[in-house]
């Protein structure tokens, strides 16, 4: 059982220091036109707002996470927490006149979230002997794999014989 535990902290060690996203960008396409079909003139389109929304499915509900500069055409948002799903969606605002909400997109963080002491430890590592601690690791890698094949080996054995 102890084995087991050791061999699956060791096989997993290495994404323990899979670095996580924490900001992400949402860009868009400014309106050319009104939702009448009018077109906007270019110095009304430097003047419009696109706020932002997330929520939890395609269908929201929509919470307010950010507002773009007047004219902008993009905007940084935080990423969802790791390995959890959230959707986002905006509306444009000119003087008053609202858009319909746009299609959402969705994004997925699948980092794992890195413990403050895992991340010291892993910073301090490498931070001295960066060759000699990848050494180690793979060496530590390459036995837990052999320790494991072995297990396996002597398993299959005791169901045939």
């Amino acid at each position: 059982m102890i084995v087991n535990r050791f061999l699956a902290l060791l096989f997993l060690a290495p994404l323990w220091v899979a670095s996580a996203g924490y900001a992400g960008t949402l860009s868009w396409d400014l309106p050319p036109t009104y939702a009448d079909g009018d077109p906007i003139a270019t110095e009304e389109s430097r003047r419009i707002l696109v706020e932002v929304y997330a929520g939890p499915s395609k269908n929201g509900p929509w919470k307010w996470i950010a507002t773009s500069l007047p004219g902008a055409t993009s905007v940084a948002v935080m990423d969802p927490s790791p390995w959890e799903t959230l959707w986002y969606t905006a509306k444009s605002n000119l003087s008053g006149r609202e858009s319909a909400f746009a299609v959402p997109v969705k994004k997925t963080n699948y980092s794992i979230a890195i413990l403050p002491t895992a991340k010291k430890i892993a910073k301090k590592m490498l931070a001295r002997k960066k060759l000699v601690v990848l050494v180690f690791l793979a060496f530590l890698l390459l036995l837990a794999g052999a320790v494991w094949a072995l297990r396996v080996r002597r398993r299959n054995r005791r169901r045939t014989g």
